[in-house]
């Protein structure tokens, strides 16, 4: 009988073959099958946050928009009347030549609301009571092209809104609103011009009113108001929400009147 020497080497090869493991066409096809489920995973979790993120702005949107419509239509109904200018700087609202008449558009709306003369019967005018204005204005007066917070063009800006009245102590209780060329004014009383008891237009100022919409843009040559034959108000605009990556956005159109 013929004994076969084994020698060390194969020894070796016969413990590899006999070794559990993997080839690596094996490893290969398993590291592709695995990255292709992990694609799969992170697509499904991408395009779900993507999902959340665009419900949670649209909801966003809804809330300004209803925020907008309450606070518009309990103002129009306080207000007498009207006035609107092309925007909020004071370059544009120093005179009362600058307010726009009927058919035009601007970015800048104040509401007007008389108090009670002192003798209603000799006195044919009234005492300002309350001003409301609401205005589109960049967050930084500064930028050129970007909003420094937002990232977006300056066309799309926030809606801000302020509210002055004798009650809390920014008007005085004595100043009249007087037709072109008319005296008639109480004892003690001070004739003025709406331009000269609006707010001034420093970045302090603008920064401390209200934010009623987050960023919106005006549809009328960008404009957001329009002056339907001074007697209403129409705001058509688009209302916005996220950022520069992915946004939101929806249309707006209202249209108010002062109780007169």
């Amino acid at each position: 009988m013929k004994h076969r020497l084994i020698t060390l080497s194969r020894l070796r090869r016969r413990a590899r073959r006999a070794a559990p493991g993997f080839t690596l066409t094996e490893m290969m096809i398993a590291a592709t099958i695995f990255a292709l489920l992990a694609g799969m995973v992170m697509g499904f979790y991408t395009d779900t946050f993507a999902m959340m993120f665009l419900t949670e702005q649209k909801n966003l949107i809804n809330w300004d928009m209803r925020y907008l419509t309450t606070s518009l239509s309990y103002d129009a109904r306080q207000a007498n009347f009207f006035v609107m200018y092309s925007n909020y700087t004071v370059s544009s609202r120093s005179s009362p030549s600058q307010e726009l008449l009927e058919g035009n558009s601007g970015d800048f709306l104040v509401f007007i609301i008389y108090g009670t003369a002192p003798n209603p019967i000799k006195f044919n005018i009234k005492p300002i009571s309350e001003i409301i204005g609401y205005y589109r204005a960049p967050y930084q007066s500064n930028q050129v092209t970007l909003d420094p917070i937002t990232n977006q063009p300056t066309t799309v800006m926030p809606v801000r809104k302020f509210d002055i009245s004798v009650a809390n102590g920014t008007l005085n209780a004595n100043q009249y609103l007087l037709a072109s060329g008319s005296t008639d004014l109480p004892a003690g009383g001070t004739a003025t011009t709406l331009e000269a008891l609006l707010p001034n237009d420093s970045q302090a100022t603008i920064d401390s009113h209200l934010i009623v919409v987050q960023l919106a843009q005006g549809l009328n040559d960008g404009l957001l108001f329009n002056n339907l034959w001074d007697k209403s108000i129409m705001v058509n605009g688009k209302i916005m929400h996220g950022n520069n990556d992915m946004s939101a956005t929806d249309t707006y159109n209202f249209t108010v009147s002062p109780r007169g």
